[in-house]
């Protein structure tokens, strides 16, 4: 089990932007990553209710799909008064440490992220409900922090956390999930289903660790060398086929 303490965090992150030649085959994901990667553009404004009957009858591509979406994130130990150091995804936290999670993206969207309760169901924690004028629009060059006010403090009985992430560049997409976030329940439980169905399982996504020792790895030659953060896990759409929206889960093993 954690508790959640109460530090939104969103601050600056040094991105070189421009499109890429297409990858070779066998790209890993931090390549895909930064080939993604583009400045910040428009996007539709989100949603107020529920549309299925308009998602339904939208075409098979849009506007806001592109290739390679994708997000990185780290896994932070936060002690009293700091920032938080990044640490390994596959790190065994200990009863009372403070955990957070920084979260990049590559494209312009909007983020979503939920921690799956003892109960099983699935509390909102960005946007935070109830948090009058916050906006989740992520943009590249952006780090948010998760949660974010504050951090998971690990407590009894020892296993895992897990935290489901939605990046989606077109919020029509996940209406039903926005709407549910705010007021949590039975249905944000079923919106967190439905949109694991429908995009988890749609395209594959690449998953790679950087660890701190192969962070600074010479990249492939059509790629300028770029350091990411130390620990940072990407995961990537895989596919050639362009997308508006990807869903990965982090797990937080403690013992």
């Amino acid at each position: 089990m954690r508790k959640l303490l109460c530090g939104l965090t969103i601050f600056s992150a040094g991105f070189g932007f421009g499109q890429q030649q297409p990858p070779p085959p066998g790209t890993g994901a931090r390549e895909l990553f930064y080939f993604g990667t583009a400045p910040k553009d428009a996007l539709p404004p989100p949603v107020k209710a529920p549309a299925k009957s308009a998602k339904a009858a939208s075409p098979a591509a849009s506007a806001t799909d592109t290739l390679h979406l994708g997000l990185r994130y780290s896994l932070l130990l936060v002690g009293p008064g700091d920032r938080g150091q990044a640490t390994d995804p596959d790190h065994n936290f200990r009863k009372g440490d403070c955990v957070a999670a920084d979260i990049e993206a590559n494209r312009s969207g909007y983020l979503y992220v939920l921690a799956k309760q003892s109960s099983g169901d699935w509390e909102p924690l960005f946007p935070t409900p109830g948090a009058e004028g916050q906006s989740n629009r992520i943009d590249p060059g952006q780090v948010v922090r998760t949660p974010p006010h504050g951090c998971f403090e690990i407590d009894d009985p020892p296993g895992s956390e897990t935290l489901f992430v939605v990046l989606s560049r077109n919020p029509r997409d996940i209406g039903e999930l926005a709407e549910g976030m705010k007021t949590p329940g039975e249905k944000t439980n079923a919106a967190v289903n439905q949109v694991a169905h429908d995009f988890g399982t749609r395209e594959l996504s690449y998953r790679e660790v950087i660890k701190a020792d192969s962070a600074a790895q010479t990249p492939a030659a059509h790629s300028p060398a770029r350091k990411g953060p130390d620990h940072a896990v990407y995961v990537v759409n895989g596919s050639d086929k362009p997308a508006s929206t990807l869903v990965t889960k982090v797990e937080i093993q403690h013992r």
